[in-house]
């Protein structure tokens, strides 16, 4: 006999995966994957910020980066958490409406701090810090957005298991 960890076929569950299992456990899994993509970005704002508030620079960037951050991570709990189909708790409605903080960031960094730079003069050091703020404010949003993204697909998802239509 030979050990079933061995064999071709050891990667077949015992049991057969519950559809609503495999939805849920898909969207944890996309979740998952996208905040993690999302949080380099971020990352990389906090530390820029950093340097720059060392440097006598506001701490607005660093500030907002570890904010938008943790927003992101509650905002991404409960969409995982509602595709478990757990009831609606208090922390949930508080990650809906702090789901604002991470586009408004974005949006500051890239508009604010990376087009405006463009035209604060042609020195190196600004172009450069303008480019870098346009750069993560763009890939920090569209971060956020694939999250959104993901929430809808999930709450579609979830839906046809229930047995209800999608969106028309």
């Amino acid at each position: 006999m030979t050990d079933r960890a061995s064999g071709p076929d050891h990667m077949i569950p015992d049991h057969p995966m519950d559809p609503r299992e495999a939805v849920n456990s898909a969207i944890q899994n996309l979740v998952a994957s996208r905040l993690g993509r999302g949080f380099i970005p971020l990352g990389l704002l906090f530390v820029w910020g950093s340097v720059a508030m060392f440097r006598g620079g506001e701490l607005l960037v660093p500030a907002g980066a570890v904010l938008s951050g943790a927003t992101m991570l509650c905002y991404g709990l409960r969409i995982v958490q509602q595709a478990f189909g757990r009831p609606e708790r208090s922390w949930m409605v508080l990650a809906s409406v702090g789901g604002v903080i991470p586009p408004i960031f974005s949006l500051y960094v890239f508009g604010w701090l990376g087009l405006r730079g463009f035209t604060l003069g042609p020195a190196a050091s600004t172009m450069l810090s303008a480019t870098l703020n346009t750069v993560l404010g763009v890939w920090t949003l569209r971060s956020w957005m694939r999250v959104v993204e993901i929430e809808e697909l999930a709450r579609i998802m979830t839906g046809n298991l229930d047995g209800e239509e999608g969106p028309a």
